[in-house]
């Protein structure tokens, strides 16, 4: 059996002036991952510089221009074609005002306890246990 070949995904972490993150719900729609929480970004098309990709997906879904500083993180997806490595940055917004895409149906600027409570895609699931993990939902 051929293994499944490997796809980059670039997400950003974008901060409020209140140190809340900036979360997207997938529309229910969606093939992968329908109605599930994620931090913006996407797939790096062939012809793209790293950094024009993520600039492009952040300013496809939330209609903000950005400025990267420095990588947070990976973590792996499975979809049906390939074995998805989401690679997670951390930048800062320079302009624009939000607007999301179709991709998404809802946004939250979310505190840890907030974004732990989520019903998160399976990437970043991975993602908040391995490096986000500390925080716990009331409660718990």
């Amino acid at each position: 059996m051929t293994a499944k070949p490997f796809a980059l995904s670039v997400r950003l972490i974008l901060f409020d002036q209140h140190g809340h993150i900036l979360v997207l719900k997938r529309s229910p729609d969606s093939k992968i991952n329908p109605s599930r929480w994620e931090l913006p970004g996407g797939r790096i098309d062939d012809d793209e510089s790293f950094d024009n990709a993520l600039k492009r997906e952040i300013q496809e879904e939330t209609g903000f221009s950005v400025a990267i500083h420095t990588a947070a993180g990976t973590a792996m997806q499975e979809t049906d074609e390939f074995r998805v490595v989401n690679l997670v940055m951390i930048g800062t917004i320079l302009s624009g005002g939000l607007s999301i895409s179709k991709e998404h149906c809802e946004y939250r600027w979310a505190g840890l306890p907030e974004i732990a409570a989520l019903e998160k895609a399976d990437w970043f699931a991975e993602y908040f246990r391995m490096y986000m993990g500390s925080a716990k939902p009331k409660g718990e």
